[in-house]
């Protein structure tokens, strides 16, 4: 059951976004700061808005724990602010092209060989702190 750890990580390093939506169930449920969705469309479109903020950036495994039906993984992703953020209000915030480097956690419901729910958490304010948004 990890290996769907590393079919992700592979797909979402290697840009694939066919391999990675093929790791999900169709009507998985897809949970991160600020989006909540079911889907392969709600996803593809977390995996875009990313995608498009942070072009060059990259997730390395850290740990990952199975028990049952459950999967969770701790990782790190990097990458540089090079293309609009969603705000809190959905307006765009311009790219700052700052680096970032943050943990990532991913909990994940898996049913055979796919990817039922996710839950990916990720400290929004730190990630904020790093691209100088902040005011202190």
């Amino acid at each position: 059951m990890t290996d769907l750890v590393e079919a992700t990580t592979r797909a979402w390093n290697d840009r694939d976004r066919a391999a990675y939506r093929d790791c999900y169930s169709p009507d998985a449920e897809v949970v991160a700061p600020g989006a909540i969705g079911t889907g392969h469309e709600a996803l593809l479109a977390l995996y875009d808005e990313i995608m498009a903020s942070y072009p060059d950036n990259r997730i390395t495994v850290e740990r990952v724990v199975a028990q049952g039906d459950l999967l969770v993984e701790e990782s790190r992703v990097v990458g540089t602010n090079t293309g609009p953020l969603a705000g809190p209000d959905g307006a765009p915030i311009p790219a700052t092209g700052r680096r970032v480097s943050m943990p990532l956690v991913g909990v994940h419901v898996v049913d055979g060989d796919r990817i039922t729910s996710t839950h990916f958490y990720w400290d929004t304010y730190d990630m904020l702190g790093q691209l100088g948004l902040l005011d202190h």
